[in-house]
């Protein structure tokens, strides 16, 4: 196999976990990264033993050495530099969400038509072997009709007013925060695992810490800064194919870390997955024993086993973040089938997120899209 060789333009926390993805593939190499402070480039250089830095992205472009970017900037970044690789013929896998606006996102879709471009969305969670197992499920026809899917994804980062991040000021992050950051990945686990897309949404956001403290991690001193994007949402879904839905997202809900969670309402079976016990899927009946499903390769169906290469018996987020890296460089490699979310996907999360801050703001319900 031709060894492929990524870019990451970003390197905060996520950056550092795509950098260590690509270096659990075997197959791949980072070759370059981008990062504005030039000091902590050469130090990442050399922790990582990365033989080049750029301090401007638009050098990593130009480079023939790079096949494929990783887009890890903060949110209002994300058009320009998508856009910019789209252009420059490089791959390109970006952070979620896509854009911060649909506008934006359509216009890459739009680009994508006339350049040929492999590229991906992060939304990891797809990834785990048992979701992917609960997918084959409900393509088999083991759950039935599907009625409903509801579930939650809750942290408790920013509880306090002293907690803060580039994700609460909006000229960086966008109009919504909890939504559009955590929000985007369960609704893609929605419409992946239905095969259904969010027609209409009915929802309510909050802000229950008005204001935050800029400063250093968890001091009570530094600039007092008023808050404009949500610490809460929760909204109803009306699907496509006549399903209906319901979740809540939140950052403020203290003691939950990665708090994500769907159930599945079929006529036949329900199934319950969550991220705290990700090699569990429980199963459940109406006439029978309910099961519970653990985490092995000979117990998988084809969807399943598909997403785990080296018949794992446990999976943790890192395995996620791997196996999505793994799915996107096989298929520029040898063209495999997609098991990732493309910017078609994003595009579409990008409408939901607008839809959902439209309903807050109407107090109604508003069709995606519209």
């Amino acid at each position: 196999m031709k060894r492929i060789r990524a870019g990451i333009i970003g390197v905060g926390n996520i950056g550092n976990a795509h950098i260590e993805a690509i270096h659990r593939l075997g197959y791949a190499d980072v070759a370059a990264i981008c990062v504005r402070d030039e000091a902590r480039a050469k130090e990442l250089c050399d922790f990582y033993g990365i033989p080049k830095y750029f301090t401007e992205y638009s050098g990593m472009l130009d480079d023939p050495d790079i096949d494929v970017v990783h887009n890890c900037t903060p949110n209002t970044a994300h058009f320009q530099i998508n856009k910019d690789c789209i252009i420059a013929g490089k791959h390109i896998l970006s952070e979620k969400p896509l854009t911060v606006y649909s506008s934006e996102s359509g216009k890459l879709l739009e680009l994508l038509k006339s350049h040929n471009v492999q590229n991906s969305i992060n939304f990891v969670y797809r990834h785990y072997s048992l979701v992917q197992h609960a997918k084959g499920m409900i393509e088999n026809g083991e759950l039935g009709d599907i009625y409903s899917i509801h579930g939650a994804y809750l942290q408790d980062w920013l509880l306090h007013d002293s907690d803060y991040n580039w994700r609460i000021d909006a000229r960086l992050g966008g109009p919504s925060r909890a939504m559009a950051d955590i929000g985007s990945h369960w609704c893609d686990l929605a419409q992946f695992l239905l095969g259904q897309n969010i027609l209409e949404v009915c929802a309510d956001m909050a802000t229950f810490v008005p204001f935050r403290i800029d400063g250093s991690p968890g001091s009570v001193q530094g600039k007092r800064v008023a808050v404009e994007t949500e610490d809460y949402a929760s909204a109803l879904l009306r699907f496509t194919g006549g399903a209906r839905g319901s979740f809540t997202v939140s950052q403020v809900s203290a003691g939950s870390k990665i708090g994500l969670s769907f159930d599945i309402d079929g006529s036949k079976a329900s199934v319950h997955w969550e991220h705290g016990q990700a090699d569990r899927l429980w199963i459940g009946h109406r006439d029978s024993p309910n099961e519970e499903l653990p985490l092995h390769p000979d117990l998988l169906n084809e969807s399943g086993k598909d997403s785990t290469p080296h018949g794992r018996k446990s999976e943790r987020w890192p395995d996620a973040q791997k196996n999505m890296i793994d799915s996107f460089y096989r298929t520029i490699l040898q063209g495999e089938k997609p098991r990732y979310a493309d910017f078609s996907e994003g595009h579409k999360i990008t409408k939901v997120v607008e839809a959902v801050v439209e309903s807050y703001r109407s107090g109604r319900w508003e069709k995606v899209g519209a």
